[in-house]
């Protein structure tokens, strides 16, 4: 990149729970005064602005969406080793503590970027099934993606959503509209984040300003058909 002459870089931070491997490549960029920004997340080690979604209130709207359902066995499925998962499971936690309770450990439930696909499945699978009757009454998932997978799974072990569990996701990505079952999801701004990512480097370019601090956008709860009211039976 520095041999193309690159002017600005946006980025999407991998792995940012983790100690960044490439943090030279990032310093290297410093010292040579190339602007850029990270996009949904930011290394801590990096003094470098983030512009992103809260993804702590992302996480307290999807689990108080539930509990006010009247859900209270809802089930955390986050990834551990980037900063919105760590950040939207903190979110679930603190929204059980606000209604007076917290999770049982059998209602947390944490995977790496490598476990995603059938790894993920299969510790569904065998949770839902392990716990039986005392099995979660709704599912608060990592994103539109897993929260798919985890219908997937249901399917197959009979259950039904939203009759049987309630769903929900992160993103509002096509696959929350496109699946056979509408989700619902905590919208992701996906347009507003890339034109205030851009404009942040494009204006660090032309004035020699840096974006001093991160640009954090609040989220949004879109209600489709994945959820519905806790009734017990």
């Amino acid at each position: 990149l520095m041999r193309k002459n690159v002017d600005g870089l946006i980025i999407e931070p991998t792995k940012s729970a983790h100690i960044n491997n490439n943090i030279s490549y990032y310093l290297n960029f410093e010292k040579n005064g190339i602007p850029y920004v990270m996009i949904n997340s930011s290394y801590p080690e990096l003094d470098v602005p983030g512009i992103m979604v809260d993804d702590y209130k992302a996480g307290l709207l999807a689990t108080n969406h539930l509990l006010a359902l009247g859900h209270e066995k809802i089930l955390g499925i986050f990834k551990t080793d980037d900063l919105q998962g760590i950040n939207r499971f903190k979110g679930f936690v603190q929204a059980h503590r606000d209604n007076g309770f917290v999770p049982s450990y059998d209602m947390i439930l944490t995977f790496t970027t490598e476990e995603r696909g059938e790894i993920l499945r299969n510790k569904v699978r065998d949770l839902i099934q392990r716990l039986g009757a005392d099995r979660p009454t709704a599912i608060v998932c990592y994103n539109d993606e897993i929260a798919l997978d985890v219908v997937n799974v249901l399917r197959d072990l009979k259950i039904s959503v939203p009759d049987d569990m309630s769903i929900i996701g992160f993103d509002d990505s096509n696959l929350a509209e496109l699946s056979e079952i509408k989700l619902t999801t905590i919208k992701h701004p996906k347009q507003k984040l890339g034109e205030a990512a851009a404009n942040a480097v494009v204006n660090w370019i032309e004035t020699k300003e840096p974006l001093r601090n991160s640009i954090v956008f609040e989220p949004e709860l879109i209600i489709r058909h994945s959820t519905k009211e806790y009734k017990s039976k």
